[in-house]
């Protein structure tokens, strides 16, 4: 089972602390009994609680499981699983704190619908909870008939031949020219003319890459992100050059989102009305947000971030190594920070510094085409490495 990592257990408390009216209950319920029935397509899943839960229903993929997470929830001492049936493997259960309960359901087949409602009987306090499951109809065919095996391989070839999106930004543009050195050295002309570059051969590799800018205008870092959000980006890469007080320091380096930045972010994030419309489809899998702010949810956002958090410096490792072979290294090359690009949690995302405007050999090598397409090259390469 997964459990809820220490640092957002910390987040949680102080969200609750602050946000009184969405902490969960005090109240304990007690879950004295769990059903499992087969119906048409699928499964009926009856908790047995002596009062109204708090809850979350959610479904995961590869395998697929039917996840419930029960608030402040006691299991009776003669509480047992049921024998398993139908579309039900298997049943599993944990917590990731102290007041979150768990429930796993491990499924034979992926689901198409989920629905959930609370019943009360005649007369008592007794609840139910009660869960419909449904699998795709057509998910038997695929398994029981020979001329849909070649349909279900089909899909699936589908799915692998399916082209990673990659969105390139190149800084700064328009009335922001980043960074300069004397009148013809400016920032935000290297990086566009890197980042065309790097578009290319990523094209030429087989991946779906967009510009966030393709010319000489200004675009706020808000929209930036909105931007590779919409493309349903699989990694955004923003290009940058750096400067220096002293002439003589020099190098590439790569800067992921700092701890400090994710918490803020994903605290941000957990306390917005409308928290799902940050998030892209792709970004969702396994992010259940429908029961609006809640502490539950904001444990699905820090998830989300931290897994776009790991995937980034994963890459920022792989990135750094690769380009060490065609560039030299700024010392401590992969760095953290909050920049605004890297707040997304649908995406891994990685600022790139190409080098110092300000030092002799990186300027040179910022203009020259050979070095240019060498280092793309790289970058090719870490992408490859990373996500093929």
């Amino acid at each position: 089972m997964i459990f809820l990592k220490k640092i957002s257990k910390i987040i949680i408390l102080i969200f609750l602390a602050w946000n009184p009216p969405f902490a969960l209950s005090n109240d304990t319920v007690n879950v004295s009994k769990l059903r499992i029935s087969l119906i048409q397509d699928g499964a009926r899943i009856s908790i047995d609680t002596d009062k109204n839960p708090t809850y979350e229903v959610f479904s995961l993929q590869n395998p697929s499981r039917l996840v419930v997470d029960l608030a402040n929830a006691r299991f009776s001492k003669d509480f047992s699983f049921p024998v398993t049936k139908g579309l039900i493997d298997g049943v599993r259960f944990g917590s990731f704190d102290g007041e979150v309960s768990r429930i796993v359901f491990d499924l034979k087949l992926p689901l198409k619908n989920i629905k959930t409602r609370i019943r009360k009987p005649s007369s008592g306090k007794k609840r139910m909870l009660h869960i419909e499951i449904e699998n795709h109809k057509d998910s038997f065919t695929l398994k029981n008939t020979k001329g849909n095996k070649k349909s279900k391989k089909t899909k699936s070839n589908k799915r692998k031949s399916k082209r990673l999106v990659v969105v390139i930004d190149p800084g700064h543009g328009g009335k922001d020219p980043g960074t300069s050195y004397g009148p013809k050295v400016s920032e935000k002309d290297i990086v566009l003319n890197f980042s065309k570059i790097l578009k290319a051969r990523l094209e030429r590799g087989g991946y779906r890459v967009y510009l966030t800018r393709d010319n000489d205008n200004f675009i706020k870092l808000k929209e930036r992100v909105e931007y590779a959000k919409k493309k349903g980006a699989d990694l955004f890469i923003s290009i940058h050059a750096d400067a220096s007080q002293k002439s003589s320091t020099r190098g590439f380096s790569v800067y992921t989102l700092s701890q400090s930045g994710l918490d803020r972010e994903a605290e941000k994030v957990a306390k917005l009305e409308n928290n799902r419309s940050i998030f892209s489809k792709k970004a969702l899998d396994g992010v259940n947000l429908r029961k609006g702010r809640s502490p539950i949810d904001h444990y699905y956002i820090n998830k989300a971030f931290e897994r776009v958090k790991i995937s980034s410096t994963e890459f920022a490792s792989v990135l750094v190594s690769e380009v060490s072979e065609r560039s030299k290294l700024l010392k401590r090359p992969q760095r953290y920070a909050g920049f605004a690009v890297l707040k997304s949690p649908n995406y891994p995302s990685v600022l790139v510094e190409l080098g110092f405007v300000t030092n002799d050999k990186d300027r040179s090598n910022l203009s020259n085409r050979n070095w240019q397409e060498s280092v793309a090259k790289k970058f090719v390469d870490a992408v490859n490495e990373k996500f093929k």
